[in-house]
């Protein structure tokens, strides 16, 4: 749903695009890695500044009370429960402040940009794919698989997850050609993660339209169009081989698609779970230097619970499976809600950053913000 004509006048409409440029593409992080420390923290704390300024001009119109509540429970009860992984208190307080500035302000930058702008967002961030391809690629890093902006491959593959669902609010004669986009830029990634979503979010758009069975094909011809390439390569790329030969039915070859599965990750923490279940482990424990180093436990609902027990997991858990059905209740009207929360709650099992990370936090509010555009939705509206 297009931007409301009852709006009042947005002022310095410029500082909101600037801050959509800065959150949606990453770009201090990206930075961080690419440009250096002193750049990528100037970025940083300008954009947070940016943010309460934005609101200062402007105004709050609302808020979403359930990620203030989230972050209130995580931050807090984390930090009592256990100091044993936190970072210094200034750095802690840092990411604190960060997270409500975003949350509070980010509210205000999401609900008043058009879903034209945040897709033309989201097509740019999965554009900087190629670019990884091609200007700034690391060989030894990168290993075959891009993540341009997003410096991680799993998280450049939930911006094409969100792009492909934004497709749906784009005009119909570009909506194919857009869906392609994501589809072959979000493939680069080679994340196992955007294949599993990419096909549910074509069963949903099947469910909407018999005539979006287009896609699928067109996706598969996509991949197979990579995995015959991959063939005449001096190098293979071996996560390619072990595709393309799961989906021949060559279990020698295909063995090794699970390395690294999640599901070995997670078992990691398990001990660590059951043993502190009502107030867990303290902030951080489970982010890779905690109770498991070094490896994160790679799922956002388990760091919620791990971290700070089974308050701030269930309040998050209860709200996403809110969203899911608000926005499957939408879904013949508006059905990128659906396929965007549903894309995000998949890749929160395989990311524990969320709580740190920028652009996910705003795309996440954008499904509540903009079902709250479309009709009253319930007990969960403010």
């Amino acid at each position: 749903m297009e931007q409301s004509k009852e709006q009042p006048k947005e002022n310095f409409k410029v500082l909101r695009y600037i801050l959509l440029a800065l959150i949606l593409w990453n770009i201090p992080a990206f930075c961080l890695i690419y440009v250096g420390s002193t750049v990528a923290s100037i970025l940083s704390y300008l954009s947070f500044g940016l943010i309460v300024l934005y609101v200062i001009l402007n105004g709050k119109s609302g808020n979403n009370t359930v990620m203030l509540i989230l972050g209130m429970t995580y931050f807090l009860i984390g930090a009592l429960s256990n100091q044993a992984y936190m970072p210094d208190f200034v750095t802690f307080f840092i990411i604190v402040i960060k997270y409500f500035i975003l949350i509070w302000g980010g509210y205000e930058l999401i609900k008043k940009s058009t879903n034209k702008e945040i897709s033309f967002y989201l097509l740019v961030g999965a554009l900087s794919i190629l670019g990884n391809m091609f200007l700034f690629n690391n060989p030894k890093a990168d290993y075959g698989r891009y993540s341009g902006f997003y410096l991680d491959p799993n998280n450049a593959g939930l911006i094409c997850s969100i792009g492909f669902a934004m497709t749906f609010t784009l005009n119909k004669k570009f909506r194919l050609l857009a869906k392609t986009f994501f589809t072959l830029l979000g493939l680069f990634t080679l994340s196992r993660t955007f294949i599993l979503v990419w096909v549910v979010l074509n069963i949903l758009s099947i469910r909407h339209s018999l005539k979006n069975i287009k896609m699928v094909a067109m996706g598969f011809a996509i991949l197979s169009t990579l995995l015959i390439y991959n063939e005449f390569l001096p190098v293979k790329n071996p996560r390619l081989e072990r595709i393309g030969a799961f989906i021949t039915g060559n279990a020698q070859k295909s063995k090794g698609i699970d390395k690294d599965s999640r599901w070995d990750t997670w078992s990691r923490y398990y001990d660590a779970l059951q043993d502190k279940p009502i107030f867990g482990n303290g902030y951080q424990a489970f982010s890779g230097n905690g109770v498991a180093p070094p490896v994160g436990v790679h799922n956002t609902y388990l760091l919620l619970w791990g971290d700070a027990g089974f308050i701030p997991a269930l309040l998050f858990i209860f709200y996403v499976i809110w969203l899911i059905i608000e926005s499957n209740k939408k879904f013949n009207s508006h059905p990128q809600l659906l396929m965007i929360i549903t894309a995000i709650s998949l890749f929160l099992l395989t990311n524990h950053n969320f709580m740190t990370m920028g652009y996910s936090l705003a795309l996440f509010m954008m499904v509540h913000i903009k079902l709250k555009e479309t009709n009253d939705i319930g007990i969960l509206s403010t």
